[in-house]
């Protein structure tokens, strides 16, 4: 429940930020809708315990941005640096942990598309509801290890 929390939190987010910019989740994508657009992926879930009661769950998210012209990246940039740094999670305040811009270099030196990451941390306790789901981990591509 609070993977999808975390989801649902992100989209309402960048929804209500970024009214004229559609959104959609690599999950759900069959194909792209037109430029501009951001594209959302859930690349990390992982449950680690504090204690016997308490347990931390770590969530990471690549969105990307499809930019339009005369809109690119620089424009938005701040902007959505801003609104992904706190969400509301089930009516918790969640800050991130990391937040930034990132374009990765491959081992040829090419510059790869750019994406922005946040990283959030909520500390939870056992009775609440993630219990079956605890110490699983998500897998890069969606699946759970």
């Amino acid at each position: 429940m609070i993977v999808q929390q975390m989801q649902t939190s992100l989209k309402s987010v960048l929804q209500m930020k970024f009214i004229d910019i559609s959104l959609i989740s690599k999950e759900d994508a069959a194909s792209l809708p037109p430029a501009p657009y951001f594209l959302t992926e859930l690349t990390l879930a992982e449950f680690e315990p504090i204690s016997t009661s308490r347990y931390a769950a770590r969530f990471r998210f690549h969105i990307s941005y499809g930019p339009m012209e005369g809109k690119p990246v620089a424009t938005i940039m701040d902007e959505m640096l801003e609104a992904l740094t706190s969400l509301d999670v089930g009516g918790r305040p969640c800050r991130a942990s990391s937040v930034a811009w990132e374009r990765p270099t491959g081992k040829d030196g090419a510059t790869g598309e750019g994406y922005f990451r946040a990283e959030y941390v909520i500390q939870m306790t056992t009775d609440q509801e993630e219990t079956d789901m605890k110490m699983q981990t998500l897998k890069q591509g969606g699946g759970l290890k």
